[in-house]
């Protein structure tokens, strides 16, 4: 838990100085498995529009979110990862200063370890599939996700793991 609070302080440090340029969002994160593991996120976010599509596609915005977490089992073993998935957003209409929206995307992550507690994850590439809902107000946004790690029949070892994770994020 320390080693999630001082990376989060880090990553927003660091990120505040290229806010305005480079970054468009940060988020932090926090979810948990059926199989008694917990995950703290911590991810930034690129939006793709107002470079390549120039807002073409209103309907359906697609940004880069690189992300590092921390796994925690319940036991006492740990695995960190990183990610970058690009995803898509479909915004509904806007209420006032807010917008309820569905998301889904499929990145890549590279898993520390291959092994927590009693699954075996295989190989260190996993694919990392992502499907939620959320709800941005104002410069905010607060999503629900649902998250699943594999890596999708790669290797003979093939556990999985899902989260179910809540989020905020911040917009610059």
């Amino acid at each position: 838990m320390r080693l999630f609070i001082i990376t989060v302080m880090v990553c927003i440090l660091s990120i505040n100085l290229y806010a305005n340029d480079e970054l468009d969002e940060i988020s932090v994160g926090y979810g948990s498995s059926t199989d008694d593991i917990n995950m703290y996120k911590v991810s930034i976010k690129k939006d793709l529009n107002k470079y390549f599509f120039k807002h073409r596609y209103k309907y359906l915005p697609m940004y880069y979110e690189a992300s590092f977490g921390y796994w925690k089992a319940e036991s006492g073993g740990d695995i960190k990862n990183i990610s970058l998935t690009p995803m898509f957003r479909y915004n509904f209409n806007q209420y006032y200063e807010s917008t309820p929206y569905i998301e889904i995307g499929i990145g890549l992550s590279y898993l520390s370890k291959t092994n927590l507690e009693s699954e075996n994850f295989g190989t260190h590439v996993q694919f990392e599939d992502v499907i939620g809902i959320g709800y941005r107000f104002s410069d905010f946004d607060l999503s629900f996700r649902y998250i699943h790690y594999s890596n999708a029949g790669m290797d003979s070892n093939s556990a999985y793991v899902d989260f179910s994770m809540i989020s905020i994020s911040y917009e610059f």
